[in-house]
């Protein structure tokens, strides 16, 4: 059991998918500060308050940390997190899909290569193959 679950970690898509998982809680930090340090300023300084998360500010204050329990502008910075990390990820999938169009797959190039002719034979072949292993 436990040569099965060191093969199954060892695998090639559960280490990407570490690495992806890392990667993108990294970049969610980035874009945290982003939208902290540079974007919520500037759009404080066209609504005139030092921050967004002094924006739309209800609830009780909590005596501890001294800040209102709902907050509007604070739910504003987390959907311009939101709508960058998104915009981001749209742009990679977008240049993937780009990229795996360019390149292509060596077995598309191939069939593409052959006469109509030739593929309609290979089809017919493996009808006749697929009928007798029956």
């Amino acid at each position: 059991m436990i040569k099965e679950f060191r093969n199954f970690i060892n695998r090639g898509n559960v280490v990407e998918l570490g690495v992806a998982f890392v990667m993108g809680a990294s970049f969610k930090s980035l874009v945290d500060v982003f939208t902290k340090r540079l974007v919520e300023p500037v759009i404080g300084l066209f609504l005139n308050l030092p921050n967004l998360e002094n924006l739309g500010l209800f609830g009780d204050i909590d005596p501890a940390s001294g800040i209102n329990a709902g907050s509007v502008g604070a739910f504003l910075g987390e959907v311009i997190n939101y709508t960058i990390i998104a915009f981001v990820m749209f742009m990679v999938i977008k240049a993937y899909n780009h990229f795996e169009d360019v390149v292509g797959d060596d077995e598309t190039d191939e069939v593409a290569s052959e006469s109509k002719e030739v593929v309609l034979l290979k089809e017919i072949r493996d009808g006749i193959n697929n009928l007798s292993n029956k």
